[in-house]
């Protein structure tokens, strides 16, 4: 408790004059950031929970902080959405929205809040240090943060302050035992995800407030601009998803004046935490928690499978479910996935109960096959999705963006690496996945893709055309010699090209073909063929003696086309 009296967070003067937030034109230290939050907290008058929207990291830093003082409680909803916003505010009284930028400030959330913008300016602090500090109400719930929703709708989760600084503490040990130089080392916090979720809200808010870490104002998503972020500054924290370090190794950037990546939100893979390592010569420490518990476990996963609890956290295993203890989180909290604990207390993860899927008998787990993506060649960003039909038949999508795949090379690689009844079915390419800003994917979203791809890829009606060859075409003399017939690979190139010109769309691949009865010189052939949107069915005949008689019936399959907005 001493150790949380004397920071930054309860405005403890030996702190006063450190910087609080850098990488802005000025710096700002925590007395100008504390002095700020007492102005933003008068205009807040008698809110009775604040939401901060805040991008800019004095804004939010500011408004937390404010909104603390109050004793208002600080909504964090799980996104910016009109429907998540309209739903959270309704759950308050007397609630604020504050904003940094007035302009964001929608005409419909002024019927349910009051809408405030904090754009504090920088100017020489003369609060003193009698002034600026207060008595936070550690055990009031302070914090409502909600969960991710990728299985399910998001859920609030009520947090303590103590709860929370307890786990900046928590996290501080486990780094300083991890990283050479300790603390000490991390002489800046680089942000790349959001501070409304609890990963952000654990390494960049708390872990800054109650170790006396400076935050860099921008949040750099891009390799280059994170590049730029660390270059010509004192070793930092580079904070981080999965996602943000594979775009790192594809471009192959290596960054500077790093001590630590810590990374969460979703798996990372043992190749992709070691090829990251090798650009920014520091450990890549991976985080294992929930935004129920906060973190809990840690490794670094270049080099170890297993996870390693944090101080002060136990896992316990039991037929009936997985539970966790922990000094930061109201405990027990049942854990949503399945852990094999060994007699230290390490353990693995083996999926998610919620996660797993069975096609035709074979189980797997989503998380694990969506591990499989972050490898795959010429993969931009995707998942596997099932769809919710409940058919026995239904198999896995490939929900991907970026370049059109290849589809035999995608599925040679992916055959190589699981089951077949695992293989994608279908494609379908969008401009981008709807992630959210900490990288998540909520199921209800992924819905909405796969049901405007469906209601894109309808059937169309049966369409017709007829083609005929020439006696004259140079194939038919040697096909045969006396007795011409129309070769079946040039039926299949008319037949192919004039369905690709009337769908326009590439023919990707031909699935099947079988040859009943040859077509003869200037002879008219009638081709009738159907397609949901990905394969196409076809059949060629040709009438004799009044009767028509199949010449030829197939599929093939249609290249991918982005269907679907992201």
């Amino acid at each position: 408790m001493q150790q949380l009296l004397d920071s930054p967070l309860v405005a403890a003067a030996s702190h006063l004059d450190k910087p609080a937030v850098v990488g802005a034109e000025q710096a700002w230290t925590w007395r100008q950031i504390h002095e700020a939050s007492i102005a933003l907290s008068r205009r807040l008058g008698d809110a009775s929970a604040v939401c901060n929207l805040c991008s800019s990291r004095v804004s939010f830093l500011v408004t937390w902080l404010a909104a603390l003082r109050n004793r208002c409680l600080l909504i964090l909803p799980p996104s910016g959405g009109n429907s998540d916003l309209t739903a959270v505010l309704k759950g308050s009284a007397r609630p604020v929205v504050v904003v940094d930028d007035p302009q964001a400030i929608q005409a419909h959330w002024r019927q349910s809040a009051d809408c405030l913008a904090c754009q504090p300016v920088w100017r020489p602090s003369q609060a003193t240090s009698n002034e600026l500090a207060w008595q936070p109400a550690w055990d009031d719930t302070a914090v409502l943060l909600y969960t991710s929703g990728s299985t399910g709708a998001p859920e609030p989760q009520p947090k303590t302050l103590r709860h929370l600084a307890t786990g900046a503490l928590v996290l501080g040990e486990r780094l300083s035992q991890d990283i050479a130089g300790g603390m000490p080392a991390i002489q800046r916090i680089v942000c790349s995800v959001p501070p409304q979720h609890m990963f952000g809200v654990e390494s960049s808010v708390m872990l800054s407030l109650v170790h006396a870490v400076p935050v860099l104002d921008r949040r750099p998503l891009l390799p280059a601009d994170v590049r730029d972020a660390f270059a010509d500054s004192p070793a930092g924290a580079w904070i981080a998803t999965p996602l943000h370090l594979r775009s790192l190794v594809q471009t192959g950037d290596a960054v500077p004046n790093c001590s630590v990546v810590i990374a969460s939100t979703m798996p990372l893979t043992q190749a992709l935490a070691q090829q990251t390592e090798d650009l920014v010569h520091a450990p890549v420490l991976e985080i294992y928690g929930s935004t129920e518990t906060g973190v809990l476990a840690m490794r670094r996963t270049a080099h170890e499978t297993p996870w390693q609890p944090v101080n002060g956290v136990r896992l316990e295993s039991t037929d009936n479910a997985n539970q966790a203890w922990g000094s930061h989180f109201a405990s027990p909290v049942k854990l949503l996935d399945q852990v094999d604990i060994d007699a230290s207390g390490r353990f693995t993860l083996l999926g998610r109960q919620a996660d797993l899927i069975k096609i035709a008998g074979r189980r797997a787990s989503l998380a694990g096959l969506n591990l499989l993506l972050q490898e795959m060649p010429g993969l931009d960003d995707g998942v596997f999705y099932l769809p919710a039909t409940g058919s026995p038949t239904e198999r896995l999508c490939l929900i991907h963006s970026g370049p059109a795949l290849d589809r035999a090379a995608t599925e040679q690689w992916l055959r190589a690496r699981l089951d077949p009844v695992f293989l994608p079915r279908t494609l379908i390419r969008v401009d981008r996945l709807p992630r959210s800003d900490n990288g998540k994917l909520q199921r209800q979203a992924l819905d909405q893709v796969f049901a405007q791809w469906q209601a894109a890829a309808r059937p169309l009606p049966t369409t017709q055309f007829q083609f005929a060859v020439s006696k004259d075409h140079p194939a038919l003399p040697g096909h045969f010699p006396g007795r011409p017939i129309v070769p079946g690979v040039l039926l299949l190139d008319q037949v192919l090209t004039r369905i690709s010109t009337a769908l326009n769309r590439t023919v990707d691949l031909l699935q099947q073909v079988k040859f009943a009865s040859a077509l003869l010189p200037d002879e008219t052939a009638s081709v009738a063929f159907d397609t949901d949107g990905q394969r196409v069915k076809f059949s060629v005949k040709a009438q004799r003696a009044g009767v028509a008689v199949t010449l030829a019936s197939g599929s093939v399959l249609l290249a991918e086309q982005a269907t679907a907005p992201g």
